[in-house]
């Protein structure tokens, strides 16, 4: 059983003393989604166990209310050149530094873009877009598109591997205990506290492609995502309708690595039959384009028939991989830079022509920048800062943040990179913010848990939602245990009511026999944090379940006395 990390006053402590083992094992849950996933499993890695029967023939169809927002996320792995990306039109935005230090691969005014592509309309028309990218404009030019000038984090150590990990648990670093878990993980285990024991019928997030991070996975090690590569080879899947015990397995790697192919597995025989009926009951009504360097556009036409087949998953994310650019950047990046905008472009006017472009907001982001200057091989390398890209029909179009300094001093000093600390920024936690509030509706509370502390929110939504929450647990927020940082004996349970109800608080064994009552009345809205000391209840050693019931709902959690 993975016990919940410690948490302080602040929700997450950076100061832990255990720091994260940067060395990746060959065999690895990146390494089993990169190479072949689900469908190549065998007896081998399932380890021959007895599996049981999951489908009836009356199996529930998905539904979802038609006011449910949802996210779609373009995960651009390798770190994106977002200078070549957004960058200086005019003087007074810094043309002539860019152009000074880019001379090989700096995108070019009648050259690589024209006065089509120039971003104007929001203000002074100091920026453009790559010619490659011109199918974004009608959404520029629309008002349903934002960009979001330097995005990133303090203190970055420009690897991939860690900074992947930081971007989806929105951490800080390898020592940060956000770094093990994803922000979306987290809120969506407390959006289904008893995802295990009662899994829901559609799957809370869904994932397309064999590239995995962290974003989706909770603190207590469960997967919340349905990973796959098309909907008709997890229908040919799902016609098995079985299902593998995830229990008994040792504490060891190897058992660790099998209980997460067998949940992933679990999760795509669960769902594979609401999918392809969602999959199955559209069509895509524009053609996307025939992308040569990456299936980008694949992956977008296939969550495009989930969502206008009403599947009820509300956040997906897709990917492009290839943004590794360290030489000969130029035409190839650009070639990714078009993929992305034909595909995105193609994606909302196959939404617009159901009637489904309304409630979908996008957003892409990258692991890091590239540096300023360009480098011998006529590529750039791993730097800090890049802007991010957000869109769709709720969007406050126009430009959110400063752009770049390239006057910075540490560039004229002949260094490659402007850094975080030194730049006027915009945290991307707080990107994630502002979306999960003002977009995906959630309440305070549970977006501030879900991200380590509270950030400052963007102005990026027209009509930001107010009001009840469309997405989690309306009148209560389970948000965990921690031992007392004091006295490591004492076990504290934190939740928050969001209005004054009456609030049960209570302690059962495994079995489900009750051992302590430890709150029972009316409660007033705000935070609390309940002691339980294992002694006092006369509690041994062993695996129990804290259940809150509040305003008519349940929530559980198991935890472990030691």
């Amino acid at each position: 059983m993975c016990n919940d990390h410690n948490y302080n006053e602040n929700l997450f402590r950076s100061d832990l003393g255990e720091k994260h083992n940067e060395d990746h094992l060959l065999w690895n849950r990146r390494q089993f989604l990169l190479t072949g996933g689900i469908a190549g499993l065998g007896s081998l890695l399932l380890s021959g166990i007895p599996v049981s029967p999951l489908f009836s023939n009356n199996f529930l169809a998905p539904s979802m209310a038609g006011g449910d927002n949802i996210l779609v996320l373009i995960k651009m792995f390798g770190g994106n050149d977002g200078l070549n990306m957004v960058f200086p039109h005019s003087d007074s935005a810094g043309k002539a530094e860019y152009l000074n230090y880019r001379p090989n691969i700096s995108q070019k005014f009648g050259t690589d873009y024209d006065n089509s592509t120039v971003l104007s309309g929001f203000g002074a028309s100091d920026y453009a877009l790559p010619s490659s990218m011109s199918a974004l404009m009608p959404m520029w030019n629309d008002g349903n598109m934002a960009i979001l000038h330097n995005v990133g984090y303090a203190n970055q150590d420009y690897s991939h591997f860690s900074s992947i990990d930081n971007w989806a648990g929105a951490a800080n670093s390898l020592n940060d205990p956000r770094h093990n878990s994803g922000f979306i993980g987290r809120y969506l285990e407390q959006d289904f506290p008893t995802f295990t024991e009662t899994p829901p019928t559609v799957p809370p997030a869904l994932r397309i492609g064999y590239n995995a991070d962290l974003i989706f996975k909770s603190p207590t090690n469960q997967q919340f995502e349905l990973v796959f590569n098309d909907p008709n080879e997890f229908y040919r899947l799902a016609q098995y309708g079985k299902l593998y015990p995830t229990d008994g397995l040792s504490d060891c790697p190897q058992g660790q690595e099998i209980e997460f192919l067998r949940q992933l597995t679990n999760n795509s025989l669960r769902y594979s039959q609401t999918v392809t009926q969602a999959y199955n009951s559209t069509v895509n009504k524009v053609t996307y384009p025939n992308n040569t360097t990456s299936r980008l556009a694949e992956q977008l036409k296939i969550v495009a028939r989930l969502i206008k087949g009403k599947l009820g998953t509300r956040i997906y994310m897709v990917y492009i991989d290839g943004f590794d650019t360290h030489a000969n950047q130029h035409s190839y990046h650009n070639g990714l830079l078009k993929n992305i905008a034909e595909s995105v472009s193609a994606f909302f006017n196959d939404l617009k022509a159901d009637g489904f472009d309304k409630n979908v907001c996008m957003m892409n982001f990258s692991e890091f920048g590239r540096t300023i200057r360009e480098n011998g091989s006529m590529g750039t390398d791993h730097g800090n800062m890049s802007p991010m890209m957000v869109f769709g029909d709720g969007v406050k179009g126009g430009f959110l943040g400063s752009p770049i300094n390239l006057n910075d001093a540490t560039l004229k000093a002949g260094d490659t990179r402007v850094y975080f600390e030194n730049e006027s920024c915009i945290d991307f936690r707080s990107m994630y913010a502002s979306v999960l509030e003002q977009w995906m509706c959630l309440e305070t509370e549970l977006v501030d848990f879900s991200l380590g502390a509270n950030y400052p929110r963007l102005n990026l939504f027209d009509n930001p939602c107010t009001g009840k929450s469309l997405g989690s647990n309306y009148n209560s927020v389970l948000l965990g245990h921690n031992p007392n940082e004091i006295n490591n004996k004492i076990i504290e349970i934190k939740f928050s009511q969001l209005q004054a109800n009456e609030v049960k608080l209570v302690i059962k064994s495994v079995n489900g026999k009750t051992i302590a009552n430890l709150l029972d009345g009316y409660t007033q809205k705000g935070s609390y944090t309940i002691p339980l000391d294992p002694v006092k209840w006369k509690m041994p050693p062993g695996e129990y379940i804290y259940q809150l019931d509040s305003a008519g709902k349940t929530f559980m959690r198991r935890f472990n006395i030691f």
